[in-house]
């Protein structure tokens, strides 16, 4: 059935009178100073294309040089959701506007391939709604104008009607250079006729009220607003492409919508092109979600897992990526190997150090076996699985929202990745709302970044941000309407332009195929390893490692660790330090945060390792609180299902608790075989802490005694350790510590910290080469979690 939207006003007609329009011809009518009729004739005009048209299908560009007021009755076309009426203000807007127009139009010569004399034609027999039409009013005295803007003019007013740009030119022709009056077809107004091309035309002809122009500008603004545009289908753009059939050896090709009845694809990995990486911008609400949703579909829907791997991150909540992480049930989309959900700057720098490590590898392999690319190396051995890697990085500009360290960090391997990763089949697909404000904010670097990256989309967007895409003379994205993006396969060269109709990514349809492929693949397909920023962590996270580590304890005798938190890092391994007896091995952690499960936590997963060998000792100077009581209750059953001895100290048997331990620790020669862990907490309400307790921590390790206290401020811990005592304490954890208190803990006057919620700053001074920043232990396990 032929879409309603392909009606368009070829000709315009009131009885006997007949307008050809679109397709067809310009209008030239005549200006009379003597008779208003004539500017009520061309408003006349205006009206019909747009009532003879289907809503949205005409789009207005208004020049009133004279002030006529020719367009003021339609502005309420605007309010449909689309913006269909451009005004344009003096000569120079003129110009840009005439460039603009010349642009559109080889766009739509090249989209219709000479298959069909004119737009409306080409529409008809591709039942496509491809591009929209043009009307140009000029309320001008065109012989006014320059001769540069008069020759813009004559090109299109030849060139124009075939590709859907009509002009209506409200002018005298005293003056007017006869060839642009030839262009046209002149139509004059004597008082209730018509005088056309062809003749006369006697008709009590009356021209149009006001309230007549502004019922249809609204009629149409409602028609826009409540009509439903006929989606292109995702399942179309792949009806003659069977699932998993494709070899990604070549590169990777997908379906992104129509241009007209052709499926606009784009192809990474193009080695003659060198086509490897691509960008992608739109302003809020233009599809972009819905775009890269399309892509990993088709991705997904041509090539195996064993073609394509996909790397994910989204630094917008998660909303884009969240469809395919399968949470809440347990189905996964088999193709992703990472999804980052709620993402943020550590995780990124933590990815692109992945993804590098996976680049080593790759080219390692091809060093091994003569060859340079993942194309050759895959022609040597048609039967290896070594599937592509895509990553998508969607509001990638969050990356550099501050200036600091770390953005330049970001911005240093994106850079390197775009350029070294397409050899080991590496791409990379850039996603933002907004790209403009961070190529200056990259300097230098930017223009290494996006120079890298041939291939631009670009969904309807502002003028700046069209020039930051696309380049500083390609403003073709500024000027699309819903649903359409331009794809620029030649980094923004303006005849690279293909305007194309987005496909509509059916998330029920979409659903569907995922459910499907992870049935397919659910008993030799991994998981993928899923980040979720803000998600609190415990020791149940890390119940597998910690098995591991009880297991090579039991077999090997290797050191006891001590279990942090998880690294910010692809699979998120937790930030390990050995509990061996060295001097320092004790841990401080300072800082306002939630740090009773993080020491509850070292000590559950020192007690698992060790078992019987373990005596943890707590120093409880807490006020009463239930969630340290449930806390303090877990910790004792996990200790002693496993074999550990566990003890409570509060109050004043504290001072002589540390007395004691200091004691032994002093005094031993031989140290023993066992371990014991002293957790100190609260010890801030102490204002007279022994002063043993520094030759506690600086004795202690060696005689396998360690201490694990947190201090809420800097000044209660180092009256604590006393001068000097702060190195005795290899590892330090800051918990919501400010800027200024944990450089001075760290001792780094040159850190750069920022406090965060589920953040910590960790560091063991012994075996670390600098701090790094984890998602600490936030939560209270189970006792059966490490058992």
């Amino acid at each position: 059935m032929t879409s309603p939207l392909l009606k368009v006003a070829e000709r315009l007609v009131s009885g006997e009178l007949s307008v050809p329009l679109f397709g067809q011809a310009n209008l030239w009518i005549e200006d009379s100073i003597t008779d208003a009729r004539s500017a009520g004739f061309a408003q006349w005009c205006i009206q019909s294309a747009l009532e003879g048209s289907a809503p949205g299908q005409v789009e207005l560009i208004v020049f009133d040089d004279i002030l006529s007021g020719l367009a003021s009755g339609f502005t309420a076309i605007n309010n449909g959701g689309e913006r269909l009426l451009a005004t344009i203000s003096d000569q120079g807007e003129l110009k840009d506007a005439l460039r603009q127009l010349r642009i559109h139009i080889q766009g739509v010569n090249r989209g219709m391939r000479g298959l069909a004399p004119t737009l409306p034609d080409y529409r008809r027999q591709s039942e496509s709604v491809f591009e929209g039409y043009k009307l140009v009013v000029l309320a001008v005295d065109v012989s006014f104008l320059d001769d540069e803007t008069q020759n813009q003019i004559a090109t299109l007013l030849k060139a124009g009607p075939r590709a859907g740009v009509s002009f209506l030119i409200h002018s005298t022709t005293v003056g007017a250079n006869p060839y642009l009056v030839g262009l046209c077809d002149r139509y004059v107004v004597k008082g209730s006729s018509i005088v056309t091309p062809l003749g006369p035309t006697a008709l009590a002809w009356m021209p149009p009220r006001p309230e007549d122009l502004i019922h249809t500008a609204e009629k149409i603004a409602l028609g826009i607003a409540t009509t439903t545009p006929d989606p292109i289908s995702f399942a179309a753009l792949h009806a003659d492409a069977p699932e998993w059939r494709e070899s990604s050896a070549d590169g990777i090709t997908f379906a992104i919508g129509r241009q007209g009845p052709e499926i606009v694809q784009i192809t990474l990995g193009d080695e003659l092109n060198q086509r490897h990486n691509m960008l992608i911008t739109g302003a809020v609400g233009q599809g972009k979600s819905n775009l890269i949703s399309v892509i990993i579909h088709s991705l997904c829907t041509r090539y195996s897992p064993n073609e394509v791997e996909l790397y994910l991150l989204d630094f917008k909540e998660g909303v884009t990526l969240q469809r395919f992480a399968g949470l809440g049930d347990s189905d996964y989309l088999p193709h992703a190997r990472v999804l980052g959900l709620e993402a943020d700057r550590e995780f990124a720098l933590g990815l692109l150090r992945h993804l590098f490590g996976l680049y080593r590898e790759r080219m390692k392999l091809f060093k091994s076996e003569g060859v340079q690319s993942l194309r050759q190396y895959r022609e040597l051995h048609p039967q290896a699985t070594l599937p592509r890697a895509v990553v998508v990085i969607d509001e990638f500009q969050m990356m550099f929202a501050d200036k600091d360290r770390l953005s330049d960090d970001l911005a240093d391997l994106l850079t390197k990745a775009v350029r070294l990763f397409r050899a080991a089949g590496i791409h990379v697909i850039l996603a933002s709302q907004t790209i403009g404000g961070n190529i200056a904010l990259m300097g230098s670097v930017g223009e290494g970044l996006f120079g890298q990256v041939p291939v631009r989309v670009a969904l309807k967007n502002s003028l700046s941000e069209s020039h930051a895409t696309l380049g500083i003379k390609n403003d073709e994205a500024a000027h699309l309407r819903a649903r359409e993006a331009i794809v620029n396969l030649d980094y923004g060269d303006l005849s690279s332009n293909q305007k194309t109709a987005i496909a509509y990514a059916d998330e029920d349809l979409l659903a569907r195929s995922r459910k499907r492929w992870w049935g397919s693949t659910r008993d030799s397909a991994a998981a993928p390893y899923v980040f979720i920023g803000e998600r609190s962590r415990s020791l149940d996270d890390d119940a597998a490692m910690l098995a591991d580590l009880t297991e090579q304890r039991v077999s090997n005798g290797s050191t006891p660790v001590a279990l942090l938190g998880a690294t910010i890092e692809v699979d998120g391994p937790p930030l390990s330090v050995p509990f061996n007896r060295d001097v320092g091995r004790n841990v401080a952690v300072l800082g306002p945060g939630a740090a009773v499960p993080e020491l509850v936590s070292i000590g559950m997963a020192l007690g698992i390792q060790l078992g019987s060998s373990l005596n943890v000792i707590v120093l409880d100077l807490l006020e009463p609180d239930p969630e340290w009581d449930r806390a303090r209750k877990v910790l004792a059953q996990t200790l002693k299902a496993h074999g550990s001895s566990f003890s409570d100290v509060t109050g004043a048997e504290v001072a002589t608790k540390i007395r004691e331990l200091a004691a032994q620790a002093e005094g031993s020669e031989a140290p023993g075989s066992g371990t014991t862990l002293v957790l100190a907490l609260g010890l801030d309400r102490s204002r007279d802490l022994p002063t043993e307790f520094q030759d506690l921590c600086k004795l202690g390790p060696a005689v396998g005694v360690h201490v694990v206290g947190w201090w809420l401020k800097l000044d209660a811990f180092q009256r604590h350790v006393g001068y000097g005592g702060s190195p005795y304490f290899d590892t330090k954890v800051a918990l919501r510590l400010d800027s200024q208190s944990t450089r001075q803990f760290m001792g780094d006057a040159l850190l750069e910290w920022r406090p965060a919620d589920n953040r910590a700053l960790a560091w063991d001074a012994a075996h670390m080469v600098e701090p790094v920043i984890i998602i600490p232990y936030s939560a209270i396990p189970s006792t059966t979690a490490s058992a």
